[in-house]
């Protein structure tokens, strides 16, 4: 049984038949060949683009190119790409269908491929009937795509923003507190540098002794004053430069805040610049008219052994 089954009986089933598989063998070529044409299956067209990540702040530890990917694939990105070139339409689906939706988001998926490559760049390549349709989408994606980061930044940026406001205005009503009760010392014990009124009153109060007495009086009381607030007063003038110094790095922070909220970023380098391609890549012919003769003969060997043994005869034996 396993002898019968070789090339050699093969070979004599298709000697026996030729005719037929030779008139089956131009029949698929012309159909497959016709079915494949224009008219039928209109040719679609590709345009690329490769692109590098910039300006992407990582959120874990995801690469750059892994978080450039997925604004690409965002459900953002590509809802804003069916309206704007009417895809639904355009592909002549029906989303108010029963799985319309779902249709519409493979058709896109199937023409819109988006993929990593081992360079840490990202692949975007679009199929379209229409040549600079396909063109325009890709560069569509890519305008989608910052304008989706530049939200998502300026967001951040925003609740930073806030952040650093909110610490601004604790931070000034300390420093305003600080500097009431500086104010007061100064007018009610007449207390203005701790060190510097320190050292004079002392040197002061010494030649006054020396001299007499005279305006000892007026230097006893300020001493007083040195000595019963002073230790306040020299607490709260370290406090006040702290505090003005923490206000000043709070407003530095605040500019910058206010800078990412306003700045507009590009967050794509195009190494590969998208083009009006002149080249169709679907359907390749050759390839559709070389399958369907080959199943087309396949098919018809299979009908033709078959029908040989339904009758009892020999399917390999030769015409006498």
């Amino acid at each position: 049984m396993h002898d019968r089954l070789t090339v050699a009986p093969s070979l004599a089933l298709i000697n026996r038949h030729w005719r037929i598989f030779a008139f089956v063998g131009v029949a698929a070529i012309l159909l497959s060949a016709i079915l494949s044409g224009p008219w039928l299956l209109k040719p679609r067209f590709r345009s690329q683009a490769v692109v590098y990540p910039v300006n992407l702040n990582s959120y874990s530890v995801e690469t750059r190119a892994d978080q450039l990917l997925q604004l690409l694939e965002s459900n953002s990105t590509r809802d804003s790409i069916i309206a704007r070139f009417r895809l639904v339409e355009h592909y002549d689906l029906d989303t108010a269908a029963t799985g319309g939706r779902g249709a519409l988001y493979n058709q896109y998926w199937e023409r819109v491929k988006i993929e990593k490559t081992r360079y840490e760049s990202v692949d975007i390549r679009v199929t379209d009937e229409d040549p600079a349709q396909a063109r325009d989408m890709v560069l569509a994606i890519l305008h989608q795509t910052d304008l989706l980061a530049r939200r998502l930044q300026r967001e951040n940026s925003r609740e930073l923003l806030a952040i650093v406001r909110t610490s601004i205005a604790r931070t000034g009503a300390k420093l305003d507190s600080v500097a009431q009760r500086l104010d007061a010392l100064r007018l009610e014990r007449g207390l203005l540098d701790y060190n510097t009124q320190t050292k004079e009153l002392t040197k002061g109060y010494m030649l006054s002794l020396a001299g007499g007495g005279r305006g000892q009086g007026q230097i006893e009381g300020l001493l007083d004053a040195l000595e019963e607030d002073g230790g306040e007063f020299h607490r709260l003038s370290v406090l006040n430069d702290r505090l003005i110094g923490e206000y000043a790095g709070k407003l530095a922070e605040e500019r910058q805040a206010l800078q990412d909220v306003n700045k507009e970023l590009t967050y794509t380098n195009v190494v590969v610049y998208p083009e009006v391609s002149d080249k169709k890549v679907y359907p390749v012919r050759w390839l559709i008219v070389a399958v369907s003769t080959a199943m087309a003969l396949l098919l018809c060997y299979i009908l033709l052994f078959l029908r040989a043994q339904g009758r009892g005869k020999d399917p390999y034996e030769a015409k006498g």
